[in-house]
């Protein structure tokens, strides 16, 4: 408990703003960065940042004030305090506004993934599930373009990559864009995050380095395992230098979610919830990362080379359901809410009917990229060319059995809390007896895509005193994706009396225990075995009275889509003096035209749009150490290829749903233009010293069609409840950011050790409804985030300390029911720690904790609904996450 409130403490205190690893794009020197990276070196390695004691660590870009002499250039560091150095010094040097990340960072911080790693970034927040981070948005958008080593990548029939794929063990760093140049792949009104993998010219010589870690999940009550291992040399032979790298890693972890929700109310007088109850999320995650990179510099002024890049996530995942159905018996009682008496605050039901159900799922993804490419010197100009392969195919089946019994009393209180509280009477949800088999999903999918995409960049530095370089460039892409799924229909049972579970030898299983800290009431439960459902779903199907074999796909939810893009940049790099001060940057435009061609079952739609994307960066250096930036220009991001799906998913209620309707459904919309926004960017940095800085910076994007989704009634022989996604109009996303990191070198002794990086984000963002009118509030976008992160380095020891914390966001609107129709996240914390010993210079012994704190999610239906107008405050889902200890090593020769 002491420890639980330090921890607070330390977070709250440190109120100001945040500290961040900033880093970012560096000139391309003559290692032969590939020709899709525009701004930042490879040379990001501890290696290469070793290499560079006693100088700043990025190389001047485009009329750099010289700035020799002027970061403490006698300190010498090494270790997680120079790659934060090289960071602030690859901020500071970069064209655009970017924050990044190097490998040294991530490795030093408790987080396995590149999602993981990102949240302690400036700007940037991320959601959470599966036991790690998932989505990440940038300044509280998730419209962000993602790019492996500058090409594009994705997964599945998305326009991004899952950037939890990528293991933060191979990676050479991790650039945020936060504005663009035209030479950029366009996409991303939030932004552009670029993963860099090693290379092989990143280093010095040869490389060896491995790493190992053991994890354990205190919800799952299991352990898992990282391993990962790096091997990379450099040649010089008759025909020129040449380097290979070999990189891979391998990811086991088995997490738990849990979570206790109330469903949407209905009925009257008094409206109950539809549903209550929780579930266990139990997953068995494997990651596999293989990165194989070759050189070949023939001649100083040429250069060739081949990346390739697979990732694989297999997930076998057990989804166990508690539902209880308050109406589905005899309600002997309801007591209304104090402060809104048309719901429901408590009830008692008799006879109810009461439902369990394991979900089981086997998802699996396979990603390939493959990249040639070559770059020549001539004279004054560089010419860099590359193919990019991609491929990425998505298989997926789940099976899902729902199973009932009979209480003879059934109690809720709503809301304990934020979470309701539930007693049964006269049944013992552990004796696999009183269990019937009721309802059978059986489903399966496929999504495919594949790119071809073709870059050229000419840089030409002209013999001028202002015009420092001249860029052009084409990129022409092809890409074909392809989705088939099952519809998700419930199937009955043959008879009304169902069968026995337990009449199946091995079929039933208990569930885990202790949901949710024990505050719904409900512990442990019978649900289908998992691997019983999944092995032997033949047995189940011949059961319900259905045809062995994997279902055939739904004609109607089939769709194919072939997207051609054709892409010319042209931008210069400027420098020239006012006054005293120098002004550099970079100004330009990248026009893209898109060709979208989409079918499904007797369906098509085609879309053929230009854009003209004009911008401009410029940095002034008011003193060596001070700098003012600004930015402005144009963005625009398609819309995803499954939101475009003319189709939809109509599902029936049964017992489980809203009665409110007959069913629910979802589909795409063909109609659906892109996300377009001009964007606004201003910042004043002052380096104060080699690892000492503090910035500021505001930012304001003019959004035209933000895409959100809504449901809304419609009409398919009754009345569903219909999610699609939806153009919202005119909408703004405007805020600030602040961060200061500095190490406390003035302090004697082993207390020069410390130092401290902070930062924090306020951000305001609203577009239009389409449903309702009037503005509303864009879904993810908290008012308030920050990180506080404590180091100390010093003596083989490294230690980092990070809290973060973000406001309450929307999460979603029109829900559906009598109470509020848009769900609203209570604020989100998290406290991590990482710390490790190196007794020698080759070997280093890891320990990190994960959610110490052991913080609790909750959301609530807060605000209006939407039909009647009327204000309501109640609780929907409390979710708990896995706290987790890791002890490893890692050895580098």
């Amino acid at each position: 408990m002491a420890f639980e409130k330090f921890g607070r403490l330390f977070g709250t205190s440190s109120i100001l703003v945040l500290a961040m690893v900033a880093q970012s794009a560096l000139a391309q020197d003559a290692s032969g960065t590939p020709a899709s990276r525009t701004a930042a070196a490879q040379s990001t390695t501890p290696n290469a940042q070793e290499a560079s004691v006693g100088v700043d660590a990025a190389a001047p870009v485009q009329g750099t004030p010289a700035e020799s002499g002027t970061i403490d250039d006698d300190i010498i560091v090494t270790g997680v305090r120079a790659s934060l150095a090289s960071a602030q010094s690859i901020k500071r040097n970069a064209t655009q506004i970017v924050d990044s990340i190097v490998a040294e960072d991530i490795g030093k911080l408790p987080d396995n993934t590149v999602a993981d790693a990102l949240q302690r970034v400036t700007g940037v927040q991320v959601t959470r599930g599966a036991g790690e981070a998932g989505t990440v948005l940038i300044r509280g958008l998730p419209n962000v373009a993602t790019v492996l080593n500058g090409r594009e990548a994705f997964t599945g029939v998305t326009r991004g990559f899952a950037l939890q794929d990528i293991p933060a063990e191979l990676i050479a760093g991790v650039d945020v864009y936060k504005t663009s140049t035209p030479d950029l792949i366009e996409g991303g009104v939030a932004g552009l995050i670029d993963v860099r993998l090693r290379r092989p010219f990143d280093f010095v010589g040869s490389q060896i380095a491995a790493s190992g870690r053991a994890v354990y999940s205190d919800q799952s009550k299991k352990w898992g395992y990282i391993g990962s291992g790096l091997v990379s040399q450099r040649w010089d032979t008759g025909i020129g230098e040449m380097g290979l790298l070999l990189a891979a890693s391998y990811n086991k972890r088995q997490y738990q979610d849990q979570t206790a929700f109330d469903f949407v109310s209905s009925g009257s007088p008094v409206a109950t919830p539809d549903t209550v109850g929780g579930l266990y999320t139990s997953g068995d995650r494997r990651r596999t990362a293989l990165n194989a990179s070759f050189q070949w510099r023939p001649s100083p002024d040429v250069e060739f080379y081949a990346d390739g890049v697979f990732t694989r996530y297999d997930n076998q995942i057990a989804v166990d359901f508690f539902i209880g159905l308050p109406k589905a018996g005899t309600l002997t009682s309801v007591t209304p809410n104090a402060s809104y008496p048309i719901l429901a605050d408590s009830s008692s039901t008799a006879n109810a009917f009461t439902l369990t159900s394991k979900q089981a799922f086997r998802n699996r993804t396979d990603n390939y990229q493959g990249v040639v490419g070559g770059k020549w010197t001539l004279g004054q100009a560089v010419f860099n060319t590359e193919v990019t392969y991609n491929y990425s195919e998505v298989p997926n089946r789940n099976a899902i059995l729902d199973t009932s019994f009979n209480v003879p009393r059934f109690d809720v209180d709503y809301d304990v809390g934020g979470t309701p509280r539930v007693t049964l009477t006269g049944a013992d949800l552990t004796n696999p007896g009183i269990y019937t088999i009721r309802t059978l999903f059986d489903n399966n999918g496929l999504d495919t895509s594949e790119q071809i995409a073709w870059r050229n960049d000419l840089t030409i530095k002209p013999d001028s005193t202002v015009i420092e370089t001249l860029k052009i460039g084409t990129r022409y892409t092809h890409r074909n994706v392809e989705s088939q799924a099952t519809a998700s229909i419930p199937l009955a049972f043959p008879t009304a009396a169902g069968a026995p579970l337990a009449s199946i030898p091995g079929f039933a299983t208990l569930s885990p225990g202790g949901l949710v800290k024990g505050a719904l009431g409900i512990d442990r439960f019978i649900t289908a075995d998992t691997d019983f459902l999944l092995n032997n779903t033949d047995q189940i199907r011949t059961l319900f009275g259905r045809p062995t074999g994997a279902r055939a796909y739904e004609p109607n939810l089939a769709f194919f889509n072939r997207e051609d893009t054709y892409a010319f940049y042209g931008q210069l790099g400027y420098h020239f003096d006012l006054g005293s001060m120098p002004l550099d940057g970079v100004a330009g435009a990248r026009v893209v035209n898109t060709v979208e061609q989409l079918n499904g079952n007797n369906v098509s739609s085609k879309q053929n749009y230009l854009n003209v994307l004009p911008s401009i960066n410029a940095r002034l250096g008011l003193t060596e150490k001070l700098f003012l930036r600004a930015a402005a220009g144009k963005t625009v991001t398609r819309p995803e290829f499954a939101a475009l799906n003319p189709l939809i998913t109509l599902v029936p209620s049964g017992n489980t749903g809203t009665q409110q309707y007959i069913g629910t459904g979802s589909g795409g919309n063909p109609n659906l233009q892109p996300i377009k926004s001009t964007a606004y960017d201003a910042s004043l940095e002052w380096y104060v010293a080699r690892s000492t800085s503090l910035t500021a910076a505001g930012f304001y994007r003019d959004l035209s069609g933000y895409i959100q989704t809504y449901s809304q009634p419609e009409q398919f022989g009754g009345s569903y409840l219909v999610s699609r996604p939806r153009n919202a109009g005119n909408g703004y996303l405007a805020g600030a950011e602040v961060a200061y990191q500095q190490f406390f070198d003035f302090l004697p002794g082993a207390l020069s050790g410390f130092g401290v990086q902070l930062n924090g984000t306020y951000m305001d963002g609203k577009t239009d409804d389409p449903i309702n009118g009037g503005k509303q509030r864009i879904v993810n976008v908290s008012h308030w985030a920050y990180n506080t992160v404590a180091i100390y380095e010093k003596y083989g020891i490294s230690a980092r300390l990070a809290y973060n914390w973000r406001s309450s966001y929307v999460d979603s609107y029109n829900s559906g029911g009598v109470q509020a129709s848009t769900i609203l996240a209570d604020p989100v914390s998290r406290l991590d720690f990482s710390g490790s010993y190196s007794p020698t210079s080759w070997l280093t012994l890891t320990f990190d904790a994960t959610n110490i704190l052991d913080d609790v999610y909750q959301d609530r239906f807060r605000g209006k609904n939407s039909v009647t107008g009327v204000y309501y405050d109640t609780p929907r889902d409390t979710r708990t996450y896995d706290r987790t200890i890791q002890i490893g090593a890692r050895v580098k020769f």
